[in-house]
């Protein structure tokens, strides 16, 4: 199949990469020239989003938010996309989902949405697990492509329903993430050392992906940049509208948020992203005990649109 991918970031260029080896024709778009120039003599590399259009039967999406997702789909429906398939594979908000899909199948053609539920090193190796939201049809004519790059796909419901889903696994695994965040540093300042701690979670009913992957960052006090917590915040934000929506409060989530928003306070202009483990050293910080411990932040380029299997 001719397809085409916008957004090589952590994840995307490892899901562009799969697609090749299982021979689609490709053709590649980033505004960060580097990103794309990993392709060359690989994939066509595209001058912009429309040109990725013109030379794909199906567009992949890994984009930062629902306004880019947006302003992208429309300039596609605008340029006319009869007979293309669109698969947005970004975070989306999914009252924006369900209208787009709307407008894609007016103009002729059709959106689907497959967030990811894992991170940078499954999509590299091709076993990525994903939900799909859409039509039913559409959900079968991609799955060649599916099987390119997914350990498993599940066809969850209408457009939208996808990320739908999604953003509840976000809030579950990226709250607990920033409750261990939370506990650490107090359980530290009380005098129980946070590597004991971590061997305790380990062997407890607590553990599972999220509490491994995050717990073992707060034990070291290392931050490598895995997805970033400005995307973090974006997700939990999104969830944060649908209960606005529906005039109801967010209890746990507003706390959540607000710990987000402490920590990235933080950021320091012209540094490579905070990580969404960050906010456990804020809370060093807050407990008088914050130092310049080594951030790890290595591969700082695009932060990843997940946080690992428990939530993304």
């Amino acid at each position: 199949m001719r397809a085409g991918f916008i957004g090589l970031g952590n994840i995307g260029r490892g899901i562009c990469s799969n697609l090749i080896q299982k021979g689609h024709e490709l053709a590649v778009y980033d505004i960060y020239e580097p990103a794309m120039e990993r392709f060359a003599g690989q994939a066509y590399l595209a001058k912009d989003p429309l040109d990725v259009l013109a030379h794909s039967d199906a567009v992949f999406l890994s984009l930062p938010n629902s306004e880019v997702v947006e302003e992208t789909v429309h300039a596609f429906i605008r340029a006319g996309v009869a007979g293309k398939l669109v698969i947005d594979t970004s975070t989306s908000y999914p009252v924006s989902t369900r209208k787009l899909c709307g407008e894609m199948k007016e103009a002729g053609g059709a959106l689907l949405d497959a967030p990811l539920m894992a991170g940078p090193d499954e999509a590299a190796a091709g076993t990525l697990d994903i939900v799909v939201g859409g039509d039913a049809d559409d959900y079968v004519r991609a799955a060649e492509l599916f099987d390119t790059y997914c350990r498993s796909y599940r066809y969850v419901g209408p457009g939208g329903t996808g990320h739908l889903i999604k953003l509840a696994l976000n809030f579950i695994g990226l709250t607990e993430a920033l409750l261990f965040a939370q506990l650490f540093p107090l359980m530290d300042r009380m005098g129980f050392a946070p590597e004991r701690l971590f061997e305790l979670f380990e062997d407890s009913v607590l553990k599972n992906w999220t509490s491994t992957f995050y717990t073992k960052k707060y034990k070291e006090r290392r931050y490598r940049l895995d997805f970033a917590l400005a995307l973090g915040a974006k997700d939990l934000g999104y969830v944060k509208r649908m209960y606005e929506e529906c005039n109801v409060p967010a209890f746990a989530l507003d706390g959540a948020l607000d710990f987000c928003r402490t920590a990235l306070a933080e950021q320091k202009e012209g540094e490579p992203p905070l990580d969404m483990s960050y906010p456990c050293e804020t809370m060093y910080r807050l407990l008088g005990m914050g130092q310049e411990p080594d951030g790890g932040q290595a591969d700082t380029e695009k932060g990843g649109g997940c946080i690992g299997r428990s939530c993304s």
